[in-house]
């Protein structure tokens, strides 16, 4: 009975590997019947390339893929030229357990910068509340004292939630998509969907924690990362205490050359023009109208308005081509973007504004006392409490190829703010300047309380990716929204909501 029972056992696996197999090469032969989708993404930053990337895993060679950028690849991942080292301008903090970050570096045989390591203090205006000390013990005896067992609680709580956040990863390897942000972050826990419908402090409160800490602690945290208050939604100030943490890591040569990888990989078309309109045929394909720009109204590092979008260069007549897909990798809202949609049998809404953000990069020397320090006494990370200052942060930068055995590099500083610094402000702060950049954008989302949050896809084969920032902007975040548009492609294409699930179960057997 035993051998009977084996035996039929042998057999049922059997057919079960028959099954796979059958149904993998039925796949195949459908593959080889359907002609390779064409593809455009519209953007060309670590969402877009990213994007590519993923589209190339999963289609191999049977896509045509063309990624659109009328600036530089990366995006807001970006650095500046300085006294002849290049320094990060843009997106800056990886955290130590964003795979896909670290998965890219090690394919692509990129390294980790090193850290920039200084002292830090919390600034109100008037005094600092809390200034940390070289020895991490000593730092952490000072973070109790001042705010109690809240500190271990916030620490807890952040782990917490990036052991669920990190169920995205599995998710995606098996193969699931979600048409909409809210499925996406209610399938790493539904309590990620409840946390974008309260602000990060009410959050903290019903949670125990105390004002003190909300108003220095992650006040000063939303401050330097999102130039915002804890009336953001919590779960986007989850993300920046994440971002707090005192591991983060860059890439050598500047965040940007994951992004360069990722399209060199994904073996794209990096097509340099401008996006003017994706317009939708009645037999389900789509036009992409671009053009070619002068030099751009809207410059990466720009001394006038953010608000100010590229034009087209009349001299140049608009080129239109056909596609099967298209994703959008770049943000739709009014203040970011003027690409129309056209033929659509829906109006689309994309709500909201982005959040102006000024970066002044200064190569100087400072002046202490402007800072409230003495002559001989120096911070290298300054962080507000107080929204209502000048600055958001005011922080030391080391080159974004910042060797290890290399401590010899000019003092290079950055100030984040929310209105351009005027000269006479700068004089006070600076007792000398070699050089000064103001880099002028719009960074990020401005996050509310009750969050709407938006569609992957707005009507079938047509991708919006940024509708994830609206849950949350970080450069892991962009990036898996990379990897769900491209699975919802590869479904849509192949007509096949099970299209990309059955490797791991190959894999098992």
């Amino acid at each position: 009975n035993i051998c009977n029972m084996l035996h039929i056992g042998k057999l049922c696996l059997l057919g079960l590997l028959t099954q796979v197999r059958t149904s993998s090469s039925l796949q195949e032969v459908r593959n080889a019947d359907v002609a390779s989708p064409r593809i455009a993404i519209i953007g060309g930053g670590i969402g877009g390339t990213s994007t590519a990337y993923f589209l190339k895993e999963l289609f191999g060679d049977n896509a045509i893929i063309d990624v659109y950028e009328s600036e530089k690849i990366g995006g807001r991942l970006a650095t500046i030229p300085i006294a002849g080292d290049d320094y990060e301008v843009g997106g800056t903090a990886i955290h130590p357990k964003n795979q896909y970050m670290m998965d890219f570096v090690s394919k692509f045989g990129l390294q980790k910068r090193k850290s920039c390591a200084g002292s830090m203090g919390l600034f109100n205006g008037k005094e600092y509340l809390f200034r940390d000390s070289s020895w991490e013990i000593i730092t952490l005896a000072k973070l109790i004292l001042r705010y109690g067992w809240d500190v271990y609680r916030l620490h807890e709580l952040t782990e917490e939630m990036l052991t669920k956040f990190n169920r995205i990863y599995t998710l995606q390897s098996e193969g699931h998509a979600y048409h909409d942000v809210a499925s996406l972050l209610y399938a790493m826990d539904p309590k990620f969907l409840e946390m974008t419908k309260k602000s990060s402090a009410a959050w903290l409160k019903e949670l125990g924690f105390s004002d003190l800490i909300i108003n220095e602690l992650v006040t000063a945290i939303a401050q330097c990362y999102y130039g915002q208050t804890p009336n953001i939604h919590a779960f986007v100030g989850s993300v920046s205490v994440a971002v707090a943490d005192q591991n983060l890591w860059s890439v050598f040569g500047g965040n940007k050359r994951v992004a360069e990888e990722l399209l060199k990989h994904s073996r794209a078309s990096y097509l340099k023009r401008l996006v003017t309109s994706v317009a939708l045929h009645s037999q389900g394909h789509f036009t992409v109208t671009s053009t070619e720009t002068d030099t751009p109204v809207k410059r990466l590092f720009s001394e006038g308005s953010p608000t100010e979008i590229p034009e087209m260069n009349s001299s140049y007549d608009p080129r239109t081509q056909d596609y099967d897909v298209v994703v959008i990798a770049t943000p739709l809202n009014k203040d970011k973007s003027n690409i129309k949609l056209v033929n659509f049998t829906k109006d689309f809404d994309f709500p909201g504004h982005f959040e102006r953000i000024i970066c002044t990069m200064v190569q100087g020397e400072v002046n202490p006392e402007s800072l409230l320090l003495m002559p001989d006494d120096h911070i290298d990370e300054i962080l507000v409490t107080n929204p209502g200052l000048t600055f958001n942060s005011f922080g030391k930068q080391c080159p974004a190829s910042l060797s290890v055995n290399s401590q010899d590099y000019p003092y290079v500083w950055k100030i984040f703010s929310s209105a351009p610094l005027g000269e006479d402000q700068l004089k006070i702060f600076f007792k000398e300047r070699n050089s000064t950049d103001v880099i002028d954008w719009l960074a990020y989302p401005h996050y509310n309380s009750d969050q709407h949050l938006g569609n992957f896809e707005l009507v079938p084969g047509f991708y919006y990716l940024n509708a994830i920032e609206w849950a949350g902007s970080a450069i892991e975040m962009s990036i898996i929204g990379g990897k769900n548009v491209a699975l919802l492609a590869y479904k849509y294409w192949l007509q096949d909501p099970n299209a990309a699930m059955n490797s791991l179960l190959k894999d098992e057997l």
